[in-house]
């Protein structure tokens, strides 16, 4: 008996590897990707009379999970809830993000410059951000307009696909924006009892799971948890590179930290700022009994003075998060919310 996708209507019954039998809940889509749903999600899906958009939300997010996730199966069931919240938080990319998205998916079918690729419009579309594939055509043929693309027939560009110079300089401003990449570097004091507010706080706010609440949406990379070979600062300039935007915690007065926010602003990436309240002005040191801190000896016996220094003055005016420590919950919510807002 023929199995039609919920989700695009495709005939999946020989769309899997051999010795596959799909079912109704469990098959392998060419335009969707890899569907796995509970028996009470696709009685849901069924009956409850999802739109085209509704459809086309979900087929769109699945197969670009699929694809993210080097197209393996997924290890977890799609819930009713799952389905909703991809309906409820999916945003329909702008046209010139959809131009850049295929830019983007040519360049990662292209092995050499001048190598020549093939778009499957029939199924693909979905990776392409597209609702059917009437758009990702119109998308192809604007690309040559442009002079992004070459083709072999410009009036239905689907094979002898290759990117050209104009193609290139797009993808460099494209990619200088890192629009694609899942990763967030946080620059932040590396000190012990901070670990705690990025475990508790931050790590969690940005790999906050959305949409399909499966895959997390961003990954946190802080620099002590990153294994390398390579010298430290060249690693810290090479992930910040990598990364979609920045959490750039001020505490602590740290040069390095200022040094990396300073970097990944001058590469156009997006930084949030947050900050313990008690680190946010500067401070007359005292000891345990309360008594002032005014001087100190250097190495050589030369006294100067001390202070806590507070956030610098060139970024005391920026908008930024201020946390208590007894208040991790609530700094990783008003964090995840800034994420979602500003980057999402």
């Amino acid at each position: 008996m023929a199995i039609s996708c919920l989700f695009c209507d495709k005939d999946v019954t020989n769309d899997g590897a051999a010795g596959f039998k799909p079912t109704h809940t469990l098959y392998m889509c060419k335009r969707c990707g890899y569907v796995w749903l509970t028996e009470e999600a696709a009685e849901d899906f069924s009956s409850e009379g999802y739109s085209s958009d509704d459809k086309a939300a979900i087929s769109i997010t699945l197969r670009n999970k699929w694809e993210r996730e080097g197209r393996k199966p997924s290890r977890q069931q799609l819930k009713i809830a799952d389905l909703k919240n991809i309906v409820s938080q999916f945003q329909v990319l702008d046209p010139i993000s959809k131009i850049d998205q295929a830019l983007i998916r040519l360049e990662k079918s292209t092995k050499y410059i001048g190598h020549e690729i093939k778009v499957n419009v029939t199924d693909d579309y979905p990776l392409f951000y597209c609702k059917e594939h009437k758009e990702i055509m119109h998308i192809l043929i604007m690309c040559y307009k442009e002079g992004f693309i070459s083709a072999t027939n410009p009036s239905s560009p689907q094979t002898g696909l290759s990117i050209e110079v104009k193609g290139y300089q797009r993808l460099r401003e494209i990619q200088k924006l890192n629009r694609d990449s899942r990763l967030c570097f946080v620059a932040m004091w590396l000190k012990g009892e901070i670990d705690e507010v990025f475990d508790n706080a931050i790590k969690p706010a940005i790999e906050f799971v959305e949409l399909n609440e499966i895959t997390p949406r961003y990954q946190a990379v802080k620099i002590d948890n990153v294994e390398h070979v390579n010298d430290i600062n060249d690693e810290i300039i090479a992930q910040i590179r990598r990364s979609r935007f920045m959490v750039c915690d001020l505490t602590g007065y740290r040069g390095g930290v200022y040094f990396e926010a300073g970097f990944a602003n001058g590469l156009g990436l997006e930084v949030i700022y947050t900050c313990r309240k008690d680190w946010v002005k500067e401070e007359i040191l005292r000891d345990s009994s309360n008594n002032q801190i005014m001087t100190l000896l250097d190495s050589s016996g030369k006294e100067i003075s001390v202070k806590k220094e507070g956030v610098h003055f060139d970024l005391s005016h920026r908008n930024r998060i201020e946390w208590e420590s007894d208040k991790l919950e609530d700094f990783k919510t008003k964090l995840e919310n800034r994420i979602k807002a500003v980057i999402f």
